[in-house]
């Protein structure tokens, strides 16, 4: 009766086994790295954007909610677009993207075209 265990043991912290190396003790400033100079470099003039294997802004990374009719129509539209017969697989985004763009073109005034553009740079640079 004297070897009573706990049933629930409590592990150490994994924080405790962590080593933390810090250099320079008066470095407060901004650091350069690789992927913000990127960004900059690839910022251009004339309203071009990089392809999506490049950029990672471009990649889908969030996870959307569509209701089953909205994939519906979209997947129903897929072979209804000129646009997608060259591509190998049209994606979702890709879709949307299309829609979107040819919307702008079509259905908005210049002035708000070009004020879309601006607008659009403007948070697609600072993304």
């Amino acid at each position: 009766m004297a070897g009573f265990e706990p049933i629930i043991n409590k592990n150490k912290s994994t924080l405790q086994n962590k080593q933390v190396s810090i250099k320079g003790s008066d470095s407060f400033g901004r650091i350069d790295t690789k992927e913000s100079t990127d960004k900059k470099g690839k910022a251009s003039g004339n309203n071009e954007i990089a392809d999506s294997k490049n950029d990672p802004r471009l990649k889908a990374s969030k996870t959307q909610k569509f209701s089953p009719n909205t994939t519906l129509k979209i997947n129903t539209l897929k072979p209804f677009l000129k646009e997608t017969e060259s591509m190998n697989t049209a994606t979702f985004n890709d879709i949307v993207d299309m829609l979107v763009d040819n919307y702008i073109q079509n259905k908005l005034t210049t002035r708000q075209n070009e004020a879309y553009k601006a607008i659009y740079k403007s948070q697609y640079d600072m993304l």
